[in-house]
């Protein structure tokens, strides 16, 4: 039974989410000890990495909330992964309680090591000596208490909100596309935003289409058994790709790195490591593998070929044709992986081509990650909009006694 009558819940669960927002908003703006914050003026006009700073804190990272949801998406990413390459049984024996535990201590040990690089790499306003030392060591044990007070923010919004973790994520990209739009050109504006027009167009439309697999259940022989199948989004795992990509990239310069420090004679290994950025043929022929392969790999991890056909088999159900066992892993397998392709590939474009833009110098870097943004924008505003529908849908109905 419907009641028509203003959507109570939703408005508290709203409510309740701008407030995480302001607590957040506010907690950006409390320095940390010693940084010198006049320094950071100089650089106000200036844009760093657009999609490190959607999951970092402050852009210059001089607050407490410096290391943002970086630490708190990373190790959750890692655990989770961990628990989709196990078995099926296995997987149904580990508790949320050891998965929580296991979460929490790689945070930990995360959030530590960023923010020991990050106190490293930050200006204070003491010139050295013993206040020097001690003004990092109570900077970077804020920062990790930060990261674990927005991990509380966003499991608190999790429960009593709207859009869980990815609010916080929301606020930093409006910042970034706010300040990034202030400090453009217009003609930079009118390029970049036209791919981050056809960005978002696409975005939309690869969230809310699915590859569907005609399946036969044994519990239904009536008109409905010709309804059956299992869907696969068009784009599997998200916005977790665009999120992650510039993450991953890090490994091979920083592989790069370590290399040319050892055989600093070898000029061929010299040259590989001034070249491997964005900035260069190299490194954006590197970045779009990348991203190519965490895009294959998080879908077969997160879809999981084998645990789906493993559930089938439990179940006595079978995709319309075929056997159940090693011809259904097999066919689930070729299905995702050029989905996932397919998924790469969209992606990709809208990545790479501002890349290019600015290689030929057509761009400035300041906009290069900008479509990025806008993609990993939309794909939250899909999956804000369906929660919104679940939750206004919830609240709609009444007992019937």
């Amino acid at each position: 039974m419907r009641q028509k009558f203003f959507p109570k819940t939703l408005i508290q669960k709203l409510i309740f989410t701008f407030i995480i927002m302001g607590v957040y908003l506010v907690g950006r703006e409390l320095p940390l000890y010693g940084v010198d914050l006049e320094a950071y003026k100089a650089f106000q006009s200036t844009s760093g990495d657009l999609i490190m700073e959607t999951i970092g804190g402050d852009r210059y990272k001089t607050s407490l909330l410096a290391l943002g949801i970086s630490p708190f998406m990373f190790s959750m990413l890692f655990v989770q992964v961990i628990v989709a390459v196990k078995r099926a049984d296995s997987k149904a024996h580990t508790s949320p309680k050891k998965i929580t535990m296991a979460t929490l201590i790689l945070m930990f040990v995360w959030a530590s090591v960023q923010a020991y690089l990050t106190v490293n790499s930050t200006i204070y306003v003491f010139d050295g000596g013993l206040q020097l030392i001690i003004a990092k060591i109570i900077s970077g044990f804020q920062m990790v208490t930060g990261a674990f007070v927005i991990l509380w923010l966003a499991t608190r919004n999790g429960k009593y909100g709207i859009g869980g973790q990815t609010v916080l994520i929301y606020v930093n990209i409006l910042d970034s596309v706010v300040h990034t739009v202030k400090n453009s050109g217009l003609w930079e504006m009118h390029v970049i935003g036209g791919i981050g027009f056809l960005a978002v167009i696409c975005t939309i439309i690869f969230e809310n289409s699915e590859y569907r697999i005609p399946m036969q259940r044994i519990s239904i022989h009536n008109i409905y058994s010709d309804k059956n199948y299992i869907p696969i989004k068009l784009n599997p795992i998200g916005m977790m790709p665009v999120m992650f990509s510039t993450a991953f990239f890090m490994l091979p310069v920083y592989a790069s790195m370590g290399l040319s420090m050892l055989f600093p004679n070898d000029k061929n290994l010299q040259w590989v490591y001034e070249n491997m950025d964005t900035a260069h043929t190299l490194g954006i022929a590197v970045y779009t593998v990348v991203l190519y392969i965490i895009t294959i790999i998080f879908s077969f991890v997160f879809i999981s070929p084998k645990n789906l056909t493993e559930s089938l088999q439990k179940a006595g159900d079978s995709i319309t044709g075929l056997k159940s066992g090693k011809n259904t892993r097999r066919f689930i397998s070729i299905r995702v992986f050029w989905i996932a392709f397919f998924s790469a590939m969209f992606m990709g474009i809208f990545i790479i081509v501002p890349l290019v833009l600015h290689l030929r110098g057509y761009v400035e870097s300041t906009v290069i990650s900008l479509p990025s943004i806008l993609i990993a924008l939309a794909s939250i505003n899909c999956n804000l909009y369906r929660e919104l529908r679940a939750v206004r849908d919830y609240d709609a109905y009444v007992p019937f006694l």
